[in-house]
């Protein structure tokens, strides 16, 4: 395999830079490039996992000092021999000093080339490599622990369960084609066993497809709209949200007059929130039009958050709201909770569903909507040990593979003969085995990696 060079660390100013080094070559680069301060210290003579002072060179004149990390092959990230030079972190420098390594024999790297080096050498499965870019793009706690337990091969282990279970019962299978039961009896015994067996498989495949959208939801978030009449308390909902003062709040209705918008976490959900124009009949032209942009918002959201005054009662403006949002994905929020209730909670559960009570400025009652969010969007905690569907790949994969299983289940149940059956979970083992990367193209694996960044 080629001996490859990226930087590895961000282009920007800091302290430090990093250039790794990957290949079976890649030491006889970092000569050319790195001497030790000390003669102890040769590289050629250096362990695994060991470090060393020294000079970085250009054309035999030092241009920097740094430190040289080995990382001697199988025992590295690649698993290849891996050199990795740190030097200080100016952009030029590090420019330059991958100048330096690509000039001593290595060329440059691709896009997740290192990773895909890792995969090649069997360091890592598909679905470990694809949590690497995942940990990468982790953008809070839960995300990190999700990346980090697919990293370690919790969806791989998984899917190797899901393998032994198929193959366990088109081995049956294949026996019974090649030895038919002679009693009539046993055949249908056997065709019994297989029947049961295929239906706990196929409540397993459909706990692992609905990981898929629990998993898209921590990934990516959910686009929700704030909307209400105007003083309902949006503004202030959106500021307690965000943790600043966001959108401006006063007395005076009409004051948000455009769509303001913010990502915020609500414990460990990604919100992508709106806080739009309260929604009432009005002369003013800007603010109409503020209105009419909050209509729209509402047609492309994924959740609606329907904010009403606790302390007064369902005006006409607020029973106009309810008609123009009933039947979407709504979470009444019924605000201003430290104020003595007058509205008609049960009028808005009877056309909305289930509400919601808090205190937007008291910043009481986000734990309730956090659990309501979950609850209407259908997202159930995850459990990153147990594996769950990372991307759409992964997905198409195991609704291919739940597919033939249906259908081997359905093969037996309608009397069709058992070889049937096994032709369908043949199907159903070769997508799972594209899932994990077992059997996976070389156009599928490129189109992986050209999500990764040059240097990982």
């Amino acid at each position: 395999m080629d001996c490859i060079a990226a930087i590895s660390t961000p282009v920007a100013q800091g302290g430090v830079s990093m250039i790794r080094i990957s290949g079976e070559d890649a030491f006889e680069v970092a000569k050319k490039v790195f001497r030790p301060k000390f003669p102890q210290s040769d590289i050629d003579k250096m362990q695994g996992y060991s470090a060393s002072y020294g000079d970085i060179l250009k054309d035999g004149q030092k241009i920097d000092d740094g430190i040289l990390l080995i990382f001697r092959a199988p025992h590295s990230y690649t698993g290849e021999n891996v050199a990795e030079i740190t030097c200080h972190g100016g952009i030029y420098i590090t420019r330059l000093v991958l100048q330096c390594c690509l000039s001593a024999g290595a060329r440059m790297a691709g896009a997740g080339e290192f990773t895909k080096q890792a995969l090649v050498n069997g360091k890592m499965s598909l679905t470990e490599a694809e949590a690497v870019i995942d940990l990468i793009n982790a953008g809070s706690e839960q995300l990190i622990t999700c990346a980090k337990a697919q990293s370690e091969g919790a969806l791989y282990r998984r899917i190797e369960g899901l393998c032994e279970d198929i193959i366990k019962i088109t081995s049956e299978i294949a026996v019974w084609i090649d030895y038919p039961d002679e009693s009539e009896d046993e055949d249908e015994i056997s065709r019994a066993d297989w029947t049961t067996e295929i239906g706990v498989l196929k409540g397993k495949m459909d706990d692992l497809l609905e990981t898929y959208d629990s998993g898209q939801v921590m990934r990516e978030g959910i686009t929700v709209a704030i909307a209400g009449k105007p003083n309902a308390g949006k503004s202030t909902l959106m500021n307690l949200l965000t943790g600043v003062q966001k959108s401006i709040v006063t007395d005076i209705e009409g004051t948000t007059r455009d769509i303001v918008e913010e990502t915020v976490m609500l414990g460990d959900l990604i919100l992508h929130l709106s806080d739009c124009a309260g929604i009432r009949e009005t002369s003013d032209t800007v603010e109409n039009i503020g209105v009419q942009k909050m209509l729209q918002r509402l047609d492309t959201s994924q959740l609606i958050l329907a904010l009403f005054d606790s302390s007064k009662p369902l005006s006409d403006e607020d029973y106009r709201f309810i008609d123009i949002i009933k039947g979407r994905n709504i979470i009444p929020v019924i605000n201003k909770s430290d104020l003595e209730t007058a509205v008609d909670v049960g009028y808005i559960e009877e056309n909305l569903g289930k509400s919601v009570t808090l205190s937007a400025k008291m910043g009481d009652g986000l734990d309730m909507l956090e659990n309501a969010v979950r609850e209407k969007c259908n997202i159930k905690k995850l459990d990153p040990s147990a594996g769950f569907l990372a991307n759409e790949r992964q997905r198409q994969c195991a609704l291919s593979a739940t597919r033939a299983v249906d259908n081997a289940y359905n093969a037996l149940l309608s009397g069709m003969t058992a070889d049937v059956a096994g032709l369908e979970l043949e199907t159903a083992l070769s997508q799972l085995y594209e899932l994990s990367g077992k059997s996976a193209s070389e156009e599928v694996i490129a189109r992986i990696f050209e999500r990764f960044c040059v240097g990982k």
